[in-house]
């Protein structure tokens, strides 16, 4: 489990990267111009993404297990609500979305297999624990991060903006 999720977080970093590079070069309209999704935006998705990864991972801090990888004031946020925007430009967003993919990296590479492989018992914010597995629930972020990525893409398609920067196949070639 640990090798799959150390390879996601570095595909989840380099893709994240590729995104960013091909929206920094776009114009304003098309990253903050209502795109008929649900979170309104491309920028509202990529805001959407990170609030989640944040909220995921300090809900992990907080947990039953003892996570010293996620000791961290890249976690310390003020949750703006879900559907809200964290950040209203790029360039912050940015900045704090390499500082989660380089968390996450770091995290998985200081966690002791064993602990991916057991349950985390975590308490939603009504204080109602459940228990998840823990490497997969992690998986669950990683792919939960795909599925908008794909939304984002598509917008691009709609858009006629060359946007091929998702592949894993990348990671996996020696």
């Amino acid at each position: 489990m640990k090798g799959l999720l150390e390879l996601m977080a570095r595909y989840n970093q380099a893709t994240n990267r590729a995104l960013y590079k091909i929206l920094e070069g776009q114009d304003s309209a098309l990253i903050t111009g209502n795109a008929k999704s649900y979170f309104k935006s491309i920028l509202g998705l990529l805001n959407h993404i990170l609030v989640a990864d944040l909220d995921w991972l300090t809900a992990y801090r907080n947990g039953s297990l003892d996570l010293p990888g996620l000791d961290s004031p890249v976690l310390d946020f003020k949750h703006p609500g879900w559907g809200n925007i964290l950040y209203d430009n790029l360039p912050d967003l940015w900045e704090h979305r390499q500082s989660v993919d380089g968390l996450l990296i770091r995290f998985i590479e200081v966690t002791p297999s064993k602990l991916f492989e057991g349950d985390i018992d975590i308490k939603n914010p009504s204080g109602k624990v459940y228990k998840f597995p823990f490497g997969k629930i992690l998986m669950h972020l990683f792919n939960h991060q795909t599925h908008h990525r794909g939304t984002i893409a598509q917008i691009l398609d709609v858009n006629a903006v060359e946007n091929d920067y998702s592949n894993l196949l990348d990671l996996l070639v020696k």
